[in-house]
């Protein structure tokens, strides 16, 4: 038991000096060690006193080391082609023995099949040739027809116009396109409650067949027009005194009558009169309400706004009636409308639904 650490580090060295061994350089220098790691880029050597000397490319050790890296195993397939053979002794160069590569098969030529009768290529007939010929011209044709007299369909809906006259006239070939863009340009057509008048157009068609009352002359003056060629002095004359005297205003000599002042005519307050302003005869939009209303946006309305309502006639049927605007966008108009129960409530109106605006007289 005792002779078993001595036989272990003699073994250990003789394997150490069986794998150890001296490589040159090609500078003249000498590496002694043993090879520990190999590869394709160089060698890592440790050396008697186990320091790990820094890897050493192939290109660095001259033959003789590149001869002593052959006799190991590992090392052999990274030195065999780096080491030059002696020459033969007839002079010669030494073959050198590269393996063979890998023989790779040979691929077989393609076999092209040959078709018996090729189709050809259509000659180019055109772009109005092409829409009869083929079949998705034909295609075309046709989804642009249907387009043609769905446009005539929601044309006569928006234009309020008899729908089969319009989709029937879309229907006509080559000329059925100029049917839709026809009745669009034309105004549409009323119907029986829009062409009644309004309550607004009554009343101001009852106010211009009335007739006037006849204004009656005061007393003691003359209509005009009573004494043809007479002066006003003896026009004085011809008239019957009035009963009972009346008392005469008589001015003292020297001390002339002072002129009454001249009263100024009293301003007439302004007014403003009923209108209605309809879409399709008027363009309603943010302009237009602010231009024609403008007096109606005041935190306080003026003594011709105060008896004006202003209705809101919308697309579904609805009226709001306000007496101020409070505010107005590109899109929508908020109005403040009056409660029965008392009170003010804002109402917010798209401007693209409005269809009429009605500018109404308060009554009572």
């Amino acid at each position: 038991m005792q002779r078993f650490p001595i036989y272990a580090t003699l073994l250990l060295a003789a394997a150490w000096l069986a794998g150890a061994a001296d490589y040159k350089l090609k500078d003249g220098t000498t590496l002694s060690g043993e090879g520990i790691s190999f590869t394709d880029k160089g060698v890592v050597i440790k050396n008697a006193d186990n320091k790990v000397l820094p890897r050493t490319a192939w290109t660095n050790f001259s033959q003789e080391g590149l001869k002593e890296f052959a006799k190991n195993p590992k090392a052999r397939p990274f030195v065999e082609l780096l080491v030059e053979d002696a020459p033969a002794p007839d002079g010669t160069a030494p073959e050198i023995n590269v393996p063979d590569a890998a023989a790779v098969p040979a691929r077989p030529p393609a076999k092209w099949k040959e078709v018996e009768g090729k189709p050809t290529l259509p000659e180019n007939p055109g772009l109005i040739g092409g829409m009869f010929t083929t079949g998705i011209g034909w295609l075309s044709l046709i989804v642009v027809y249907a387009a043609i007299i769905y446009a005539g369909y929601e044309v006569a809906i928006y234009r309020r116009r008899p729908r089969n006259m319009v989709m029937g006239l879309s229907a006509i070939p080559f000329v059925g396109i100029a049917a839709p863009i026809t009745f669009l340009i034309l105004p549409p057509v009323k119907s029986e409650e829009e062409a009644k008048p309004t309550a607004v157009q009554q009343a101001l068609a009852k106010a211009k067949e009335e007739p006037k009352p006849e204004e009656k002359p005061a007393p003691g003056k003359k209509k005009p027009g009573l004494s043809f060629g007479k002066k006003a002095e003896d026009a004085g004359h011809d008239a019957p005194a009035a009963a009972g005297p009346k008392p005469v205003a008589v001015a003292k000599p020297g001390n002339p009558a002072p002129a009454a002042p001249a009263k100024a005519p009293a301003a007439a307050a302004p007014t403003l009169e009923p209108a209605v302003y309809r879409r399709g005869e008027t363009n309603i939009n943010k302009r237009f309400i602010e231009t024609k209303f403008a007096g109606f946006f005041k935190a306080v309305l003026g003594p011709a706004e105060k008896d004006m309502w202003v209705v809101w006639v919308t697309a579904t049927g609805g009226e709001h009636w306000s007496k101020r605007i409070v505010s107005i966008t590109q899109t929508d108009v908020v109005v403040n409308c009056p409660q029965e129960g008392g009170g003010t409530l804002d109402e917010t109106i798209q401007i693209a639904a409005i269809q009429e605006i009605h500018l109404r007289p308060q009554e009572g």
